[in-house]
Protein backbone atom coordinates (compact mmCIF):
# COMPACT_ATOMS: atom_id res chain seq x y z
CA UNK A 1 0.00 0.00 0.00
CA UNK A 2 3.04 2.62 0.87
CA UNK A 3 4.64 1.70 -1.78
CA UNK A 4 1.57 2.21 -4.09
CA UNK A 5 1.22 5.83 -2.82
CA UNK A 6 4.44 6.81 -2.90
CA UNK A 7 4.28 5.80 -6.65
CA UNK A 8 1.58 8.26 -7.10
CA UNK A 9 2.87 10.59 -5.14
CA UNK A 10 5.97 10.39 -7.54
CA UNK A 11 3.86 11.26 -10.58
CA UNK A 12 2.16 13.91 -8.89
CA UNK A 13 5.66 15.18 -8.44
CA UNK A 14 6.95 14.82 -11.50
CA UNK A 15 4.44 16.38 -13.74
CA UNK A 16 5.07 19.71 -12.56
CA UNK A 17 8.59 19.09 -13.04
CA UNK A 18 8.06 18.10 -16.32
CA UNK A 19 5.63 21.10 -17.06
CA UNK A 20 8.20 23.89 -15.55
CA UNK A 21 10.88 22.25 -18.60
CA UNK A 22 8.52 22.39 -21.08
CA UNK A 23 7.40 26.09 -20.11
CA UNK A 24 11.04 26.74 -20.01
CA UNK A 25 11.63 25.29 -23.21
CA UNK A 26 8.83 27.66 -24.90
CA UNK A 27 10.03 30.25 -23.31
CA UNK A 28 13.36 30.00 -24.88
CA UNK A 29 11.98 29.14 -28.11
CA UNK A 30 9.54 32.57 -28.10
CA UNK A 31 12.79 34.80 -27.01
CA UNK A 32 14.88 33.45 -29.55
CA UNK A 33 16.50 36.04 -31.42
CA UNK A 34 15.69 35.33 -35.38
CA UNK A 35 18.18 36.63 -37.61
CA UNK A 36 16.62 39.36 -39.90
CA UNK A 37 17.59 42.40 -41.98
CA UNK A 38 17.50 45.93 -40.54
CA UNK A 39 14.73 47.61 -42.25
CA UNK A 40 13.84 51.27 -41.85
CA UNK A 41 10.49 53.20 -42.89
CA UNK A 42 10.73 54.66 -46.28
CA UNK A 43 6.76 55.65 -47.41
CA UNK A 44 4.41 55.15 -44.90
CA UNK A 45 1.02 55.81 -43.41
CA UNK A 46 0.28 55.80 -39.61
CA UNK A 47 -2.88 53.06 -38.64
CA UNK A 48 -4.22 53.15 -34.90
CA UNK A 49 -4.50 49.58 -33.46
CA UNK A 50 -7.84 49.65 -33.47
CA UNK A 51 -8.13 50.31 -37.88
CA UNK A 52 -5.88 47.51 -37.98
CA UNK A 53 -8.12 44.82 -35.82
CA UNK A 54 -10.87 45.88 -38.38
CA UNK A 55 -10.22 43.49 -41.14
CA UNK A 56 -12.25 44.84 -44.27
CA UNK A 57 -11.53 48.53 -43.69
CA UNK A 58 -7.67 47.82 -42.83
CA UNK A 59 -7.60 45.27 -45.86
CA UNK A 60 -9.21 48.39 -47.97
CA UNK A 61 -6.38 50.99 -46.56
CA UNK A 62 -4.01 48.49 -47.64
CA UNK A 63 -4.79 48.05 -50.83
CA UNK A 64 -4.93 51.49 -51.67
CA UNK A 65 -1.71 52.15 -49.75
CA UNK A 66 0.35 49.31 -52.03
CA UNK A 67 -1.24 51.04 -55.07
CA UNK A 68 0.07 54.70 -53.79
CA UNK A 69 3.53 53.42 -53.69
CA UNK A 70 3.25 53.28 -49.93
CA UNK A 71 5.71 50.46 -48.09
CA UNK A 72 5.59 51.13 -44.44
CA UNK A 73 2.95 50.50 -42.07
CA UNK A 74 3.19 52.67 -38.83
CA UNK A 75 0.61 50.66 -35.70
CA UNK A 76 -0.07 52.58 -32.82
CA UNK A 77 1.47 49.31 -30.05
CA UNK A 78 1.94 50.67 -26.82
CA UNK A 79 -1.48 49.77 -25.36
CA UNK A 80 -1.55 46.40 -26.92
CA UNK A 81 2.17 45.72 -25.75
CA UNK A 82 2.44 47.32 -22.41
CA UNK A 83 -0.38 44.80 -20.13
CA UNK A 84 2.39 42.30 -18.59
CA UNK A 85 4.91 45.35 -18.04
CA UNK A 86 2.24 46.90 -16.52
CA UNK A 87 1.50 45.10 -14.01
CA UNK A 88 4.98 44.20 -12.97
CA UNK A 89 5.76 47.70 -12.21
CA UNK A 90 2.33 48.38 -10.49
CA UNK A 91 4.21 45.11 -8.06
CA UNK A 92 6.98 46.57 -8.29
CA UNK A 93 8.83 43.83 -9.35
CA UNK A 94 10.21 45.21 -12.81
CA UNK A 95 13.68 44.40 -13.07
CA UNK A 96 16.55 44.88 -15.84
CA UNK A 97 16.87 40.74 -15.78
CA UNK A 98 12.44 40.52 -16.14
CA UNK A 99 11.86 38.38 -19.12
CA UNK A 100 9.29 39.81 -22.06
CA UNK A 101 7.62 37.39 -24.99
CA UNK A 102 6.46 38.16 -27.88
CA UNK A 103 2.53 39.60 -28.10
CA UNK A 104 0.26 37.16 -30.30
CA UNK A 105 -1.90 40.18 -31.96
CA UNK A 106 1.34 42.15 -32.83
CA UNK A 107 3.67 38.70 -34.22
CA UNK A 108 0.30 37.96 -36.15
CA UNK A 109 0.30 41.73 -37.50
CA UNK A 110 3.35 42.25 -38.79
CA UNK A 111 3.52 38.25 -40.36
CA UNK A 112 0.35 39.57 -42.44
CA UNK A 113 1.60 42.84 -43.34
CA UNK A 114 5.07 41.42 -44.27
CA UNK A 115 3.55 38.97 -46.50
CA UNK A 116 2.13 41.86 -48.15
CA UNK A 117 5.03 43.52 -48.82
CA UNK A 118 5.09 46.18 -46.12
CA UNK A 119 7.90 47.25 -43.63
CA UNK A 120 6.53 47.53 -39.87
CA UNK A 121 6.79 50.05 -37.42
CA UNK A 122 5.51 50.02 -33.58
CA UNK A 123 4.83 53.34 -32.75
CA UNK A 124 5.46 53.50 -29.01
CA UNK A 125 4.69 56.79 -26.70
CA UNK A 126 7.21 57.00 -24.08
CA UNK A 127 6.71 59.68 -21.57
CA UNK A 128 3.17 60.75 -22.06
CA UNK A 129 1.56 57.82 -20.32
CA UNK A 130 -1.75 57.61 -18.59
CA UNK A 131 -1.87 54.26 -17.72
CA UNK A 132 1.49 54.19 -15.94
CA UNK A 133 0.69 57.42 -14.08
CA UNK A 134 -2.57 55.77 -12.48
CA UNK A 135 -1.09 52.59 -11.85
CA UNK A 136 2.07 54.32 -10.20
CA UNK A 137 1.58 57.46 -9.22
CA UNK A 138 4.84 57.40 -7.23
CA UNK A 139 6.41 57.85 -11.40
CA UNK A 140 3.94 60.14 -12.27
CA UNK A 141 4.90 64.21 -13.03
CA UNK A 142 3.68 66.45 -10.35
CA UNK A 143 3.02 69.94 -9.96
CA UNK A 144 4.32 72.91 -7.20
CA UNK A 145 1.07 72.28 -4.67
CA UNK A 146 0.24 68.77 -5.04
CA UNK A 147 -1.36 67.05 -7.73
CA UNK A 148 -0.58 65.54 -11.15
CA UNK A 149 0.44 67.45 -14.25
CA UNK A 150 -1.75 67.65 -17.02
CA UNK A 151 -1.43 68.85 -20.49
CA UNK A 152 -3.89 70.53 -22.61
CA UNK A 153 -5.62 67.35 -23.60
CA UNK A 154 -5.71 66.33 -20.00
CA UNK A 155 -2.76 63.55 -20.37
CA UNK A 156 -0.54 62.50 -17.10
CA UNK A 157 2.82 62.28 -18.14
CA UNK A 158 5.52 59.85 -16.68
CA UNK A 159 9.27 61.00 -14.77
CA UNK A 160 12.13 60.82 -17.42
CA UNK A 161 14.62 60.73 -14.97
CA UNK A 162 12.97 57.49 -12.87
CA UNK A 163 14.82 54.31 -13.79
CA UNK A 164 11.43 52.22 -13.80
CA UNK A 165 10.19 54.67 -16.16
CA UNK A 166 13.26 54.39 -18.58
CA UNK A 167 12.96 50.56 -18.08
CA UNK A 168 9.36 50.02 -18.50
CA UNK A 169 9.41 51.69 -21.91
CA UNK A 170 12.66 49.78 -22.83
CA UNK A 171 10.90 46.18 -21.67
CA UNK A 172 7.82 47.52 -24.42
CA UNK A 173 10.09 47.93 -26.79
CA UNK A 174 11.55 44.79 -26.76
CA UNK A 175 8.46 43.03 -26.71
CA UNK A 176 7.77 44.73 -30.20
CA UNK A 177 11.41 43.45 -31.41
CA UNK A 178 9.88 39.80 -30.45
CA UNK A 179 6.86 40.48 -32.07
CA UNK A 180 8.67 40.80 -35.41
CA UNK A 181 8.52 44.31 -36.41
CA UNK A 182 11.29 46.01 -38.80
CA UNK A 183 11.07 49.21 -36.34
CA UNK A 184 10.47 50.72 -33.32
CA UNK A 185 9.54 53.92 -33.59
CA UNK A 186 9.75 56.26 -30.14
CA UNK A 187 6.75 59.44 -29.95
CA UNK A 188 6.56 62.03 -26.96
CA UNK A 189 10.05 61.63 -25.99
CA UNK A 190 10.89 64.65 -24.45
CA UNK A 191 9.71 66.22 -21.41
CA UNK A 192 5.97 68.17 -21.23
CA UNK A 193 5.67 71.05 -22.59
CA UNK A 194 2.70 72.85 -22.34
CA UNK A 195 -0.08 74.07 -19.78
CA UNK A 196 2.11 74.46 -16.43
CA UNK A 197 4.74 72.48 -17.05
CA UNK A 198 6.81 75.22 -15.49
CA UNK A 199 5.75 74.31 -12.29
CA UNK A 200 6.25 70.65 -13.25
CA UNK A 201 7.95 68.91 -10.61
CA UNK A 202 10.41 65.99 -10.89
CA UNK A 203 11.14 63.50 -7.71
CA UNK A 204 14.19 62.06 -9.88
CA UNK A 205 15.46 64.82 -10.67
CA UNK A 206 19.60 64.22 -10.07
CA UNK A 207 21.98 67.07 -10.15
CA UNK A 208 24.49 67.38 -12.63
CA UNK A 209 22.55 65.11 -15.33
CA UNK A 210 20.21 67.14 -17.60
CA UNK A 211 17.07 66.53 -19.68
CA UNK A 212 19.49 65.66 -22.61
CA UNK A 213 21.28 63.74 -20.56
CA UNK A 214 18.65 61.77 -19.52
CA UNK A 215 16.29 61.40 -23.22
CA UNK A 216 20.34 59.88 -24.64
CA UNK A 217 20.62 57.18 -21.44
CA UNK A 218 16.96 55.95 -22.28
CA UNK A 219 18.27 55.48 -25.90
CA UNK A 220 21.57 54.23 -25.20
CA UNK A 221 20.03 51.48 -23.16
CA UNK A 222 17.34 50.48 -25.85
CA UNK A 223 19.89 50.29 -28.43
CA UNK A 224 22.35 48.08 -26.26
CA UNK A 225 19.40 45.80 -25.70
CA UNK A 226 17.84 45.68 -29.12
CA UNK A 227 20.76 45.17 -30.91
CA UNK A 228 20.56 41.69 -30.91
CA UNK A 229 17.54 42.50 -32.74
CA UNK A 230 18.96 44.01 -35.85
CA UNK A 231 15.54 46.24 -35.76
CA UNK A 232 15.98 49.79 -36.35
CA UNK A 233 15.05 52.60 -34.12
CA UNK A 234 13.49 55.94 -35.25
CA UNK A 235 12.00 58.96 -32.89
CA UNK A 236 9.08 61.58 -33.62
CA UNK A 237 10.37 65.03 -32.82
CA UNK A 238 8.48 68.28 -32.66
CA UNK A 239 9.30 70.01 -36.49
CA UNK A 240 10.28 73.14 -34.43
CA UNK A 241 13.01 70.94 -32.68
CA UNK A 242 14.69 71.61 -36.33
CA UNK A 243 15.78 74.82 -35.83
CA UNK A 244 17.18 74.02 -32.77
CA UNK A 245 16.02 76.98 -30.33
CA UNK A 246 18.49 76.36 -27.30
CA UNK A 247 15.38 76.99 -25.05
CA UNK A 248 13.62 74.34 -26.56
CA UNK A 249 17.04 71.74 -26.54
CA UNK A 250 17.21 72.31 -23.02
CA UNK A 251 13.16 72.23 -22.13
CA UNK A 252 12.90 69.08 -23.71
CA UNK A 253 15.77 67.06 -24.01
CA UNK A 254 16.10 66.94 -27.31
CA UNK A 255 19.56 67.42 -28.64
CA UNK A 256 19.17 66.52 -31.98
CA UNK A 257 22.86 65.69 -32.97
CA UNK A 258 23.23 64.08 -29.50
CA UNK A 259 20.62 61.77 -30.12
CA UNK A 260 21.50 60.88 -33.65
CA UNK A 261 24.28 58.65 -32.51
CA UNK A 262 21.61 56.03 -30.77
CA UNK A 263 18.81 55.98 -33.70
CA UNK A 264 18.63 55.28 -37.03
CA UNK A 265 15.56 57.44 -38.01
CA UNK A 266 14.77 61.09 -37.48
CA UNK A 267 10.97 61.64 -37.93
CA UNK A 268 10.41 65.37 -37.36
CA UNK A 269 6.65 66.31 -37.47
CA UNK A 270 7.13 69.43 -40.10
CA UNK A 271 3.20 69.87 -40.36
CA UNK A 272 3.14 73.11 -41.59
CA UNK A 273 -0.57 73.82 -39.86
CA UNK A 274 1.45 73.47 -36.69
CA UNK A 275 3.98 76.64 -36.76
CA UNK A 276 2.82 79.71 -35.39
CA UNK A 277 1.20 82.66 -36.93
CA UNK A 278 4.19 84.90 -38.36
CA UNK A 279 6.72 82.31 -38.37
CA UNK A 280 9.57 82.64 -40.52
CA UNK A 281 8.12 85.54 -41.52
CA UNK A 282 4.67 83.78 -43.19
CA UNK A 283 1.16 85.02 -41.84
CA UNK A 284 -0.33 81.15 -41.91
CA UNK A 285 2.13 78.49 -42.23
CA UNK A 286 -0.33 76.21 -43.06
CA UNK A 287 -0.73 77.47 -46.65
CA UNK A 288 3.23 77.02 -47.03
CA UNK A 289 3.31 72.84 -47.14
CA UNK A 290 6.36 73.11 -49.83
CA UNK A 291 8.18 75.46 -47.52
CA UNK A 292 8.35 74.45 -43.91
CA UNK A 293 8.76 70.84 -45.25
CA UNK A 294 11.87 71.63 -47.28
CA UNK A 295 13.59 74.32 -44.71
CA UNK A 296 12.69 71.92 -42.08
CA UNK A 297 14.37 69.03 -43.54
CA UNK A 298 17.39 71.21 -45.04
CA UNK A 299 18.30 72.64 -41.52
CA UNK A 300 17.67 68.73 -39.86
CA UNK A 301 20.08 67.88 -41.90
CA UNK A 302 22.86 70.34 -41.64
CA UNK A 303 22.30 70.08 -37.81
CA UNK A 304 22.97 66.01 -38.08
CA UNK A 305 25.99 66.83 -40.52
CA UNK A 306 27.34 63.68 -41.79
CA UNK A 307 25.34 60.91 -40.37
CA UNK A 308 24.19 57.30 -41.17
CA UNK A 309 20.79 58.43 -39.50
CA UNK A 310 17.69 59.13 -42.20
CA UNK A 311 15.27 61.80 -42.05
CA UNK A 312 11.58 60.31 -42.84
CA UNK A 313 8.99 63.47 -41.94
CA UNK A 314 5.76 63.45 -40.39
CA UNK A 315 3.59 65.46 -43.16
CA UNK A 316 0.32 66.69 -43.13
CA UNK A 317 -2.63 64.17 -44.01
CA UNK A 318 -5.06 66.52 -42.13
CA UNK A 319 -7.09 69.95 -43.01
CA UNK A 320 -5.99 72.34 -40.44
CA UNK A 321 -6.06 75.85 -41.02
CA UNK A 322 -4.90 74.89 -44.36
CA UNK A 323 -7.29 76.59 -47.01
CA UNK A 324 -5.50 75.03 -50.22
CA UNK A 325 -5.07 71.43 -48.28
CA UNK A 326 -5.31 68.82 -51.14
CA UNK A 327 -3.97 66.81 -53.28
CA UNK A 328 -1.71 69.15 -54.61
CA UNK A 329 -0.91 69.87 -50.41
CA UNK A 330 0.83 66.02 -50.07
CA UNK A 331 2.38 66.22 -52.94
CA UNK A 332 4.16 69.61 -52.35
CA UNK A 333 5.36 68.19 -48.82
CA UNK A 334 6.63 64.54 -50.66
CA UNK A 335 8.64 66.99 -53.16
CA UNK A 336 10.27 68.07 -49.73
CA UNK A 337 11.51 64.46 -48.56
CA UNK A 338 14.28 63.00 -50.25
CA UNK A 339 14.84 60.06 -48.06
CA UNK A 340 10.80 59.73 -47.89
CA UNK A 341 8.04 60.46 -45.52
CA UNK A 342 5.31 59.50 -43.01
CA UNK A 343 1.72 60.90 -43.33
CA UNK A 344 -0.19 61.53 -40.16
CA UNK A 345 -4.06 61.48 -40.11
CA UNK A 346 -5.26 60.67 -36.35
CA UNK A 347 -8.28 59.72 -38.41
CA UNK A 348 -7.22 57.30 -40.75
CA UNK A 349 -8.74 58.78 -43.84
CA UNK A 350 -6.18 59.05 -46.26
CA UNK A 351 -8.54 59.54 -48.94
CA UNK A 352 -6.81 62.85 -50.12
CA UNK A 353 -3.27 61.28 -49.65
CA UNK A 354 -3.92 58.20 -51.93
CA UNK A 355 -5.48 60.56 -54.47
CA UNK A 356 -2.63 62.45 -54.22
CA UNK A 357 0.05 59.29 -54.56
CA UNK A 358 -1.59 57.77 -57.08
Amino acid sequence: MLRKLLKILGVVLLVPLFFGLFSLSSQERINEVVPRKKRSSGKGIYITAAVSKTKSYFNYIKRQAKRSGINTIVIDAKRDLEPPVLEMIRQKELKDDSCVLSNPWLTKLAKDLHRDGFIVTARIVVFKDDHLAIARPDLAVRVKGGGLYRDFKWGRWVDPYSDEVRLYNEKIAEIAALSGVDEVQFDYIRFPAEGNYRDACYEFDREGVSRVDIICRFLSDVKNNLKKYNISLGVDIFGVTAWQNEYDIKGLGQDLKKMSEYIDVLSPMFYPSHFHSGYDGYENPGEHPYYFVDTGVRRAKMILGKTRVKIIPWIQGFDLRSPNFGPEYIIAQTRACPEGFLVWNAANNYSVTFSALR
